[in-house]
């Protein structure tokens, strides 16, 4: 049993290096295709003119979900892969035995696969489907449910039945004082320009510029709403989520090591110079715990 274990975490590794050189590719290839101007109007734009750059944080983490390596088996199985009969493409985080928070941007999804790290080993995991209700004039829907205001990127999904996985819980107000870090995780993509490695789950700690966009200046500058929406990573990082990871968990650690839910992967933040890389938004879960009950019945 031990070979087998140790066979397959020398073949996650050789994945691990697959994809990291597909990555690096990918990024050769789009800064190849750039406009013949665009690399002198970088090396003109220097820090001294751009007062908006944020110079890099260094963190304690060198994995990443843009061209990182994966998340250990067994870390995070309440971070889901969202998707529909046809293939995944976003990401989730299981809140209650049978609901899950995701992006409303991420559109109607009918399952999702929790507990494993790959999409690519359904077997690995669980396959869920979102419930089925019939409405008052007989049409079937599944329970996707938007928040009703358009400017909150958040949907809850009710699951046909609980999830064997122990949901994640939610981060409270109290706990974010003192924090300069935190945890991203999910199934995106790993390359800048959001074009590869969907599907393999992934982690990366970033430094957080603000958890409530409060500040006039960073809602100007990064795009983000006040009073309900955080600001993780920076410009020129290069360590960020990205694409697909939609919906997918912004994690705070605790005293005791442990991570709680604090946002929802929104959509990358502005003044990038990249689709991914530079810093993104997420929207806070727990200030909408209170809708999330009403609309589904769980208790938090």
């Amino acid at each position: 049993m031990a070979d087998v274990t140790r066979i397959l975490e020398l073949l996650d590794g050789l994945i691990d290096d697959i994809e990291a050189i597909k990555a690096e590719v990918a990024n050769l290839g789009a800064r190849a295709a750039a406009p013949a101007g665009r690399a002198a109007d970088r090396a003109a734009a220097a820090a001294p003119e751009l007062p908006d750059v944020i110079l890099p944080t260094r963190t304690d983490d060198p994995d990443s979900i843009v061209g990182g390596k994966r998340v250990r088996r067994g870390d995070f199985p309440d971070c889901c892969a969202v998707g529909d009969d046809f293939g995944y493409f976003c990401t989730g985080t299981l809140i209650a035995p049978n609901v899950v928070v995701t992006a409303k941007h991420c559109g109607n999804a009918t399952r999702v696969f929790l507990g494993g790290n790959d999409i690519n080993r359904p077997q690995s995991g669980e396959t869920i489907r979102v419930k089925k209700v019939r409405g008052d004039d007989g049409i079937e829907k599944t329970l996707v449910i938007p928040h009703p205001d358009r400017e909150v990127d958040l949907e809850v999904l009710v699951l046909e039945e609980a999830s064997s996985v122990v949901p994640r819980r939610v981060a409270q107000e109290s706990e974010l004082a003192g924090l300069t870090e935190v945890m991203l995780v999910g199934f995106g993509t790993i390359d800048l320009a959001g074009n590869v490695g969907y599907g393999i789950k992934r982690q990366v700690k970033v430094p957080v510029e603000t958890f409530d966009c409060s500040e006039a200046d960073v809602a100007a500058r990064r795009g983000c709403r006040a009073d309900f929406e955080i600001v993780a990573g920076q410009r020129g990082l290069r360590r960020d989520s990205c694409r697909g990871d939609s919906g997918g968990p912004l994690y705070i650690e605790t005293g005791d090591g442990t991570y709680h839910l604090l946002g929802a992967t929104s959509r990358g933040a502005r003044g990038s110079d990249n689709v991914c890389g530079d810093g993104g938004i997420y929207v806070r879960v727990d200030k909408f715990l209170d809708w999330i009950s009403e609309e589904t019945g769980a208790e938090f």
